[in-house]
């Protein structure tokens, strides 16, 4: 099993202090991938169809953030094992790790032509043009008009936020009532022009 040392020493310090500590268990973290895999997903292909390239930057962050958590999962995975059958029972939660950090490989590939500069086949733009919603991430500055405001408040309008960063940790689907707070990251979903309104306001 090849386990992925993460680039940040600082992470990896901070990874082990939460094994350690038991801060986090596998349960949680694989919700904490998927939901960060889900994000990648969405801001992908918004990427592409908006041609945004700090779209790109963002995605790259979360695939970064995919990565230690698949490390995470490995490490706890091999501290629980202790007998051959631990072993052969946990295979399927390492597979199922592996599998979602190669969606968000796949993700890295389907942007690659941004990151590179490469123009978008005009077949792609045209399929993803058909698709209802896009996706985009606003940084919430301390004189923004959102802070203070509850979700549901905020996506008055026809959009939706389908993520929030705080304090370096993604939640996805945050709740209606959480209150948006100077600092935070939404993902924002919605028609185009309806996200480019609340952008564009917030």
């Amino acid at each position: 099993m090849v386990v992925r040392i993460p680039k940040s020493e600082y992470k990896s310090e901070k990874i082990l202090e939460d094994i350690l500590e038991k801060e986090k268990n596998v349960v949680d973290l694989i919700v904490e991938m998927k939901d960060m895999v889900n994000l990648a997903i969405a801001l992908g292909f918004s990427a592409l169809l908006m041609k945004d390239e700090k779209l790109v930057d963002k995605i790259h962050e979360l695939e970064e953030e995919i990565d230690i958590r698949q490390y995470e999962i490995e490490a706890e995975c091999m501290l629980a094992t202790k007998t051959p059958k631990d072993a052969l029972e946990l295979t399927s939660v390492l597979r199922l790790s592996s599998a979602m950090e190669d969606i968000s490989n796949a993700i890295k590939e389907l942007i690659d032509s941004l990151s590179r500069g490469i123009p978008i086949h005009p077949i792609i733009l045209k399929g993803l043009k058909d698709s209802i919603e896009v996706a985009d991430y606003l940084e919430i500055k301390k004189r923004s008009k959102a802070v203070g405001k509850t979700i549901e408040e905020f996506t008055e309008g026809h959009v939706n936020v389908i993520g929030l960063k705080r304090d370096d940790k993604w939640l996805y689907l945050p709740e209606r009532e959480d209150v948006i707070e100077h600092g935070d990251v939404l993902i924002v979903s919605g028609r185009r022009k309806s996200v480019a309104n609340k952008m564009k306001n917030a």
